[in-house]
């Protein structure tokens, strides 16, 4: 089985260029790298360290029902 081509060679770029231009190509290779689509917008799951970030920004989100 052949290898895939190493990321920035130029069978990798014009691979690359195929796949955007090719919408089921490119939704093919979304979803095997995690991605999600929601209509033409692509959502990357939200990982753990997201998950801290945002608490650490914005504070955890049981915490902004206002007061009781």
């Amino acid at each position: 089985m052949a290898e895939p081509p190493r990321k920035g060679s130029s069978e990798w770029i014009r691979n690359e260029r195929i796949i955007n231009q090719t919408p089921a190509l490119k939704q093919m290779r979304d979803k095997s790298q995690g991605l999600s689509s929601r209509g033409t917008n692509y959502l990357k799951a939200p990982s753990q360290a997201y998950k801290d970030g945002w608490e650490r920004i914005f504070g955890k989100k049981e915490n902004k029902n206002g007061p009781d």
